[in-house]
C-alpha cells in the first residue's frame, strides 16, 4: 500500500518519464506518511539530479517552519489548503526554490497533507544525513563534559561504526542520572544500540535486589 502510494506521489511531482521508473531505493527505511511523500521526493530528487538543492530548500523551509505562527498557520485545519499552498509557493518564489519541492507542495495540496511539510523535510534531512554515512548518537550525563572528555567519548563511540561512517554526536545533562552515562548510538532508522551505564540505574538494580531479598 504505502509503495503503492510512493510511485503515485514521485509520478506526480514531475512529468518527466525517467521519475516513472522504479523507485530509487533510500539508504536507510523510512516509515508512516511522511515517510512515503520523503521517499517519493528523494526518489524524484534523485533522477532530477537535485538531491542537494532539494536539501537546501527543505532546510529553508524548516527554519520558517520555526516561527511558531507560521508553524500554527500550516497546521490549522481551519484554513483553506489553497491558502496555506500560496503561502509556500509564495515562499518558494522569493527564494527561488526548484521546481521539484514547488511540486511536491502541490502534491501535499491535493492529498490535504499540507501540514506534514515540516515532518516530510525532517525525513528527508535524516535519508541524506544517512547517505553521507552520518549516524546520531546522543550522549547523556550528570554534568557537562570537559573538551578531553568529549573526544574520548567521540573516540571510543566511533568503535561502533563501519569505516564508512561517521559519529554526529550530541551531549544532554541529566543532573536525576547522578553519575555514569547513557548512550543511544543510532535512531529510529537505524539499528539503535542503547547503554545505561548511570549511577541512578545500578541504585534501581541495587534496591530491587534488597527488596526481593527481604
Amino acid at each position: 500500500m504505502a509503495a503503492n502510494i510512493t510511485k503515485l506521489v514521485c509520478r506526480r511531482l514531475s512529468t518527466s518519464s525517467a521519475l516513472r521508473q522504479d523507485l530509487v531505493k533510500t539508504p536507510i527505511p523510512v516509515f508512516g506518511i511522511s515517510g512515503t511523500y520523503a521517499h517519493a521526493l528523494y526518489s524524484a530528487a534523485s533522477k532530477a539530479k537535485a538531491k542537494s538543492e532539494v536539501a537546501q530548500d527543505l532546510t529553508t523551509l524548516q527554519e520558517i517552519l520555526k516561527n511558531q505562527k507560521v508553524a500554527d498557520y500550516m497546521h490549522d485545519p481551519f484554513v483553506e489548503t489553497s491558502n496555506k499552498l500560496g503561502l509556500l509557493k509564495e515562499v518558494a518564489s522569493k527564494v527561488k526554490m526548484t521546481s521539484t519541492v514547488v511540486n511536491f507542495f502541490g502534491v501535499l495540496a491535493d492529498n490535504r497533507r499540507l501540514n506534514l511539510v515540516g515532518e516530510t523535510a525532517e525525513v528527508y534531512a535524516r535519508i541524506m544525513s544517512a547517505e553521507r554515512g552520518e549516524v546520531p548518537a546522543t550522549v547523556t550525563t550528570a554534568t557537562e563534559m570537559d573538551v578531553k572528555q568529549r573526544k574520548n567519548l567521540e573516540a571510543a563511540l566511533t568503535k561502533f561504526l563501519k569505516p564508512n561512517e561517521k559519529l554526529m554526536l550530541t551531549t544532554k545533562v541529566d543532573p536525576t542520572i547522578l553519575g555514569g552515562i547513557i548512550v543511544d548510538i543510532g535512531d529510529k532508522y537505524t539499528d539503535m544500540k542503547y547503554v545505561d551505564m548511570s549511577t541512578a540505574s545500578k541504585v534501581a538494580l541495587y534496591s530491587d535486589l534488597i527488596r526481593q531479598n527481604v
